[in-house]
């Protein structure tokens, strides 16, 4: 069993790459505000075809499902934080892919709460142009790939997490 000196070292070393991607999502919802938001001809082709900027003001979560859910979603956001957050110091032991997956949804879920509370919607901006699909941001970019990391370190450990 780690001493709590240890399992606060082993937390810590997730503060680096969240708030990393903290402060990539920010910038990035920034710059769409600032210049996307003008735009009156929907989006910009970053990649002709593929990759597009299109400013969008969600009040749900993807796809805009529980659209208008404001306060829950920020509770439930803020308990899966909580939740994660409690997990990585009680569990420093756990593996690189359970730890990267938790990181990656603390930090994506933070961004996306942030706007929830500064702003009553999450600004999304990120659209795939090649196939019908929801706008998105940074934040979900990083929820998404966390949870796939989280799936790969479940099942290399053969299911255990505790």
């Amino acid at each position: 069993m780690a001493s709590n000196k240890v399992k606060w070292k082993r937390a810590a070393l997730c503060l680096p790459p969240l708030l990393l991607i903290l402060a990539l999502d920010r910038f990035s919802k920034r710059w769409a505000a600032d210049s996307l938001a003008l735009l009156e001809r929907g989006s910009i082709q970053a990649i002709p075809g593929v990759l597009g900027w299109r400013y969008a003001e969600n009040t749900g979560v993807a796809f805009s499902a529980f659209s208008g859910a404001g306060a829950a979603l920020c509770a439930l956001t803020a308990l899966i934080i909580a939740a994660a957050v409690v997990w990585l110091i009680r569990h420093p032991e756990c593996g690189g892919w359970m730890r990267t997956g938790l990181t990656l949804i603390v930090a994506g879920g933070l961004g996306n709460l942030y706007d929830r509370l500064r702003f009553g919607y999450v600004i999304d901006f990120i659209e795939l142009l090649f196939v019908r699909f929801a706008i998105f941001n940074a934040a979900d970019i990083a929820v998404v790939a966390g949870a796939i990391c989280l799936a790969v370190g479940i099942l290399k450990s053969g299911g255990k997490v505790a």
